[in-house]
C-alpha cells in the first residue's frame, strides 16, 4: 500500500490557527479526522491510543511547536477476530 500524504501550511493568524487546531482536537474525540489540502483529501481513524511527540523550539528571532501524533489504524474487523478492543 503507498503512502498519501497531504500537507497544510502557509501564513495564518493565531486565531483561526487556533480554531483550526481545535477543529482537529473535536474531530480527534470524535473517531475521524478528515484532512483535504489541495486535490488531497483523506479520512484518518485514530485508534484508541496515540504515539504523541511534541516539540518546542526558541531561537534568536524563531519559536516553533511541533505536534506529531501517530497510530495504527483502528480495524474493528482484526479486533474482533483477536478479541482486542
Amino acid at each position: 500500500m503507498s503512502t498519501k500524504t497531504a500537507r497544510l501550511g502557509g501564513v495564518m493568524g493565531v486565531w483561526e490557527a487556533a480554531d483550526r487546531l481545535e477543529r482537529l482536537a473535536r474531530e480527534l474525540r470524535a473517531g475521524s479526522l478528515g484532512v483535504t489540502a489541495g486535490r488531497m483529501s483523506m479520512n484518518l481513524s485514530p485508534a484508541v491510543m496515540l504515539d504523541v511527540e511534541i516539540r518546542a523550539s526558541q531561537g534568536g528571532d524563531r519559536e516553533g511547536l511541533d505536534v506529531r501524533l501517530s497510530w495504527r489504524p483502528h480495524r474493528p474487523e482484526a479486533a474482533s477476530l483477536r478479541g482486542e478492543f
